[in-house]
């Protein structure tokens, strides 16, 4: 299932209304930065009690190699698999498992499924810019209303800004801004499920 919408404007944190927002979009240009800052946030999360779902990334460096192993790890189950095919360092085009994004694809499946108290995706890459990867479960998610907290490249910015065709909040590039929205996104999102319940009891 795709989106279609016009570009829809990325708020500064600083200036977003946060009762408006069920995504915080992580921007960056260095991808080694962006895993290790959502790395972290995802760990002191999880240390908190809190119940995660979805993908964080590690990069492995090799000594005489110029290019890291990369690993993704299931936050809800605790799986972990390398997705980076060892194709030399001369090696040109994409070298990622095609194999591994089917595993992905079910960790965030299930998440969504349990529901779980964030989602979080270390990147909207490529594939997810031209409608494939893991678009269709993003979609899933957000019809589901799990807030979401997302690493997104500036070259794929526009192209994810007209997929969620919302307002987003774009957090700054440090620990504590993205742990803050994470944390008050958790419990908009608890507060937000609770109510139905509470008007039926009323009721």
């Amino acid at each position: 299932m795709e989106w279609h919408h016009e570009h829809a404007p990325l708020i500064p944190a600083e200036h977003a209304n946060p009762g408006l927002s069920q995504i915080g979009v992580v921007a960056y240009d260095d991808g080694l930065v962006r895993d290790a800052l959502i790395s972290q946030c995802a760990a002191g999360l999880v240390a908190s009690g809190y119940r995660m779902g979805g993908i964080v990334q590690s990069n492995a460096h090799r000594h005489g190699r110029r290019r890291c192993d990369m690993y993704v790890k299931d936050l809800l189950g605790g799986d972990e698999i390398k997705i980076s095919l060892d194709r030399g360092d001369e090696a040109r085009g994409c070298r990622l498992d095609p194999d591994a994004f089917a595993r992905i694809d079910a960790w965030i499946e299930r998440a969504v499924l349990e529901r779980v108290d964030l989602l979080i995706i270390n990147k909207f890459g490529k594939e997810e810019a031209h409608g494939r990867g893991l678009r269709g479960v993003l979609a899933e998610a957000l019809i589901a209303e799990i807030p979401l907290l997302i690493g997104v490249s500036t070259q794929n910015l526009c192209d994810f800004l007209t997929f969620v065709g919302d307002s987003a909040t774009r957090l700054r590039p440090d620990i504590e801004a993205i742990a803050a929205w994470s944390r008050n996104a958790i419990e908009r999102g608890a507060l937000h499920r609770f109510q139905p319940r509470l008007s039926s009891v009323q009721a």
